[in-house]
């Protein structure tokens, strides 16, 4: 049975990926034996990158493991690798390592491991996760000389998946049908599953047919039978198509986000390309055509780790302008929508110039998309439009956490005049976050002319929400308070219900202090958020505004506990707070 393309669903966070390199880094040199993959598993339990389950250990054990604040030493991680008496031991580490190998980031040359060309500049933070993504999907060839099971394949998945959704595209408009990409079960079916280069053309065809006779059914029940017995039938010669197909769809399309060429439509339900980005897109279908080259194993290691390998055809003079034209015609479109000074940039006059007009250019773009955004949210159904969103966060397309910092950035540019609101989150070029912030950073920053504050949001409501949430908020408020020294700063906490001891360690800080000093933590349910825009949109429909000095009451109102008598009372004061907020905006 064959397998469909994708990568390791043992980093389903890509965020992570750096976190393992950084672990594989301390074994560099080592010989890659048995030994070695348990101790690589061990470290990545050590840097709490990886959680075994309860299953072996003992409470002592769980309650480290949990504890993401206590300090685990080497022998304890050993330990808890050893105690869990897994059949295959160095397997684990071999898992771990498989998909940062696949990558090209770390290789065994000679038996020993070795962190790459590629590696090293992404650890060194030369390159971004993006940047490490697309460099290693323009690469990724099967069949190659380290990968098994793909003998009968000749194709670059990652260049092919764009020519067929590019060819889709193509045949939809001569059968004037919508251009809009391909569905979520069609890329689990038609791109996981496309197993030539020169299979493009007939799989696009096939794939129309699918989609015709699919949007012809009205009975969604009958919908969902269709789509599970063709995708059997379909894939025949794959293991579990159907169960694959969606896992290994949800894990790609993170990945494809993150290289910035595909954008997410319909509400989730559909990945195109980035229109954004089709003069790289063109020039890259124009000089690729997606046809596997031979190498030799020493020569695909060599090839994989050198991120200068792919030589990038839009990367000449006379794209990058092109490039940098188009990308400063758009911020001058948004500029004069919203009615501001015209920017004059310097294009620049040879490639390295080019390419910093293009950084400052989108970075320009992203500044002024989330300026549209607040002026846009501005409008009363707008508001209403984000309320929808918190309110059925869950039931959203893209993955919860995506979403609820997504609108929980929105929420916080319809609630008052900010100078600027700073989501951490990786973003592509239509402003939408391809992934949840990376650990390390506040998930969005707030800068006000009096005060600043982050924001820090999730959807864990156990008492894992404490684990990873209650010191990382504190910490991460701590190097903000440090880095804006000169005026007041708050951190607002969000999450669907607060559990206790979440609540019980911001207490702490509020009451008496964290590393000296107390901080100002404001923790508040979706659904408080939620009655904070209400409000907000009846005052709007009245003709007023909410301004950021009534925002900061609110926070301060909240924190002011001094008769409050303990933490499980803190909850009732910020209801009871906010109730009192409302009715003295709305008088």
């Amino acid at each position: 049975m064959e397998t469909l393309w994708s990568m390791s669903t043992t980093i389903r966070n890509p965020n992570r990926i750096k976190d393992v390199l950084s672990t594989i880094k301390k074994i560099e040199g080592e010989e890659w034996n048995d030994e070695t993959q348990k101790k690589l598993q061990a470290l990545l339990i050590k840097n709490r990158y990886y959680t075994p389950t309860a299953k072996n250990l003992s409470n002592e054990q769980i309650e480290l493991l949990e504890n993401a604040e206590a300090n685990m030493t080497y022998e304890q991680a050993i330990k808890i690798f050893n105690d869990k008496n897994y059949e295959s031991p160095p397997m684990r580490g071999r898992t771990s390592f498989d998909p940062i190998e696949k990558l090209g980031l770390v290789n065994v040359i000679n038996s020993r491991v070795c962190i790459s060309n590629f590696g090293n500049k992404f650890i060194n933070g030369e390159i971004d996760l993006g940047e490490v993504i697309l460099s290693s999907f323009l690469k990724l060839q099967y069949p190659n000389p380290v990968a098994q099971g793909f003998g009968q394949w000749n194709t670059k998945p990652f260049i092919n998946a764009i020519r067929l959704i590019k060819k889709v595209n193509v045949l939809c408009a001569e059968k004037g049908m919508k251009e809009k990409g391909v569905s979520t079960d069609e890329f689990g079916i038609f791109v996981l599953s496309l197993k030539s280069h020169k299979d493009v053309d007939e799989t696009a065809q096939k794939l129309i047919e699918y989609r015709v006779k699919k949007e012809s059914i009205t009975d969604e029940r009958l919908k969902k039978k269709y789509i599970d017995e063709f995708t059997a039938a379909y894939l025949i010669d794959f293991k579990d198509p159907i169960n694959n197909t969606k896992e290994y769809t949800d894990n790609m399309i993170r990945y494809f986000r993150l290289t910035k060429y595909i954008y997410i439509r319909g509400n989730g339900s559909y990945v195109d390309l980035e229109p954004r980005r089709m003069i790289e897109i063109n020039s890259l279908l124009e000089s690729d055509n997606g046809k596997c080259k031979n190498y030799t194993k020493d020569e695909w290691i060599e090839y994989m780790g050198n991120y200068e390998a792919y030589e990038l055809p839009w990367e000449k003079e006379d794209k990058l302008r092109e490039i940098a034209t188009k990308i400063i015609e758009e911020v001058h479109i948004i500029e004069a929508d919203l009615k501001r000074p015209i920017t004059n940039f310097n294009i620049g006059i040879d490639k390295e110039s080019l390419k910093e007009t293009i950084k400052i250019a989108r970075e320009k773009r992203t500044k002024l998309q989330n300026l549209k955004i607040k002026n846009d949210y501005a409008e009363v159904n707008k508001i209403s439009e984000a309320i929808y969103a918190l309110q059925n966060i869950r039931a959203l397309d893209r993955k919860a956490s995506i979403e609820l910092e997504k609108w929980s950035k929105v929420a916080l540019n319809i609630i008052n005049d900010a100078i600027l609101i700073k989501p951490n989150s990786p973003i592509g070029d239509d402003n939408e976050p391809t992934f949840t912030a990376p650990s390390g950073v506040p998930d969005i920053e707030c800068y006000y002319e009096t005060f600043a504050a982050i924001c820090e949001v999730t959807m864990l409501t156990g008492r894992d929400q404490w684990y990873n949430e209650g010191q990382p908020v504190q910490r991460h408020l701590r190097d903000f308070e440090e880095k804006n020294n000169n005026k007041p700063n708050y951190c607002l906490f969000i999450a669907p219900r607060l559990h206790k001891d979440t609540i019980n360690t911001f207490w702490n800080a509020v009451k008496y202090e964290y590393e000296g000093e107390k901080q100002r933590i404001v923790p508040m349910t979706i659904t408080q958020i939620i009655l904070i825009l209400e409000a907000i949109k009846n005052i709007k429909e009245k003709g007023k505004t909410v301004n950021k000095e009534q925002m900061r009451a609110l926070y301060n109102s909240c924190i002011e506990i001094s008769r409050v008598p303990n933490s499980t009372e803190w909850q009732s004061h910020i209801s009871q707070e906010l109730e009192k907020w409302k009715l003295a905006i709305t008088a």
